[in-house]
């Protein structure tokens, strides 16, 4: 079914079913990636072997993702290899970024959506809808930053960048925004990171705005 070998180019994957909403994805034949291996459900996965993937596509019912031993497991994954939530209906959007997953997609798009999803996931982008982000971020803003861990502040090129981001852009959007290399993009977002001593996207966002008083 998976006709793909080593040195294909296409992004590593391991794939696991959902205990009640059945298969991940229906159409894994039709996607450009390669598809490594099929687990039955979360609880089965092999921890020691998922250095060999570059994404786990991880099937899941809306309900999964409220549920503190489902999150327990996603995270034991999620530290190993970044994870895509893929949900009938595509609900569950916000909940699956709150609780560690890399990206999230409905699992009634077409395969060339999957596959660009997986992708951008795999190249260190974090994929979801845009109003999911901004809903993550507006909740960030209000968290309260302890003056013990003040960051240090921006340059005017890293705001620049912050204010991109805040929009949902990834670094070939602020690339091309910019007219600087997708490289170049990508150096920024980490200095920035560096900078104001944050981990992700949201953070950096979260802390910049509180640095502005916004």
């Amino acid at each position: 079914m998976f006709d793909v070998g080593p040195g294909s180019g296409l992004v590593r994957v391991g794939v696991i079913d959902s205990v009640r909403s059945g298969t991940a994805y229906e159409r894994l034949g039709e996607c450009a990636l390669d598809v490594m291996a099929l687990v039955p459900s979360l609880a089965h996965v092999n921890l020691t072997l998922l250095h060999e993937y570059e994404v786990m596509l991880v099937g899941c019912a809306p309900e999964d993702l409220d549920e503190a031993s489902f999150q327990t497991q996603l995270l034991r994954v999620a530290r190993a290899v970044p994870a895509v939530a893929i949900t009938p209906g595509g609900v569950g959007a916000t909940t699956a970024a709150r609780i560690g997953f890399h990206g999230f997609i409905a699992r009634e798009v077409g395969p060339e959506a999957l596959t660009r999803t997986v992708t951008a996931v795999a190249h260190g982008e974090v994929a979801f809808p845009r109003a999911t982000l901004a809903a993550l971020l507006q909740m960030l803003s209000f968290l309260p930053l302890p003056r013990s861990e003040a960051p240090t502040s921006l340059t005017p090129r890293q705001q620049q960048i912050v204010d991109l981001i805040a929009q949902g852009a990834t670094d070939r959007e602020i690339a091309a925004r910019l007219r600087i290399s997708e490289s170049t993009a990508h150096k920024h977002v980490q200095n920035a990171l560096r900078r104001s001593k944050t981990k992700t996207r949201s953070q950096l966002v979260a802390v910049a705005r509180h640095s502005a008083g916004v």
